[in-house]
């Protein structure tokens, strides 16, 4: 049972951790937001660029993939459960940090679905790699 739990919040630890680093070198490569500080984070998603936003949408399809497998790789069964879990965690966050800070509507509206999907589609992965015995 602890290992479930571990897994879990291991693969919402480093989906987060993913999506902050994400951000932090999304903004280098805009000059626009270049001399905001992370700190100001509300500012940088108001002056940002769409570019920034679609940039956005891939790391965190990226960061729920990779949260899903690593839940998968240490959860000792339900490897597919517990990744969906793991995406249904990355969802109610992202869904409070939708509400606090200002995002373009098309972004609130393509970023909620992406994170189940996703997820799933690590821990899915993760068990086609372990049954062709790639990963033990």
């Amino acid at each position: 049972m602890y290992r479930n739990i571990f897994s879990v919040y291991t693969g919402v630890l480093v989906s987060i951790v993913e999506i902050i680093l994400s951000i932090r070198l999304i903004k280098k490569w805009f000059i626009e937001i270049q001399h905001i500080p992370i700190s100001k984070l509300e500012y940088i998603f108001i002056e940002a660029p769409n570019k920034f936003f679609l940039i956005l949408i891939f790391f965190y399809a990226i960061s729920a993939l990779l949260g899903g497998f690593i839940t998968a790789f240490f959860a000792k069964n339900a490897k597919k459960a517990y990744a969906i879990l793991t995406g249904l965690i990355l969802f109610f966050i992202a869904l409070f940090h939708i509400f606090f800070y200002t995002f373009p509507i098309w972004f609130k509206i393509i970023i909620l679905p992406i994170f189940f999907p996703f997820s799933y589609l690590g821990g899915n992965l993760i068990e086609f790699l372990q049954k062709k015995k790639w990963i033990n």
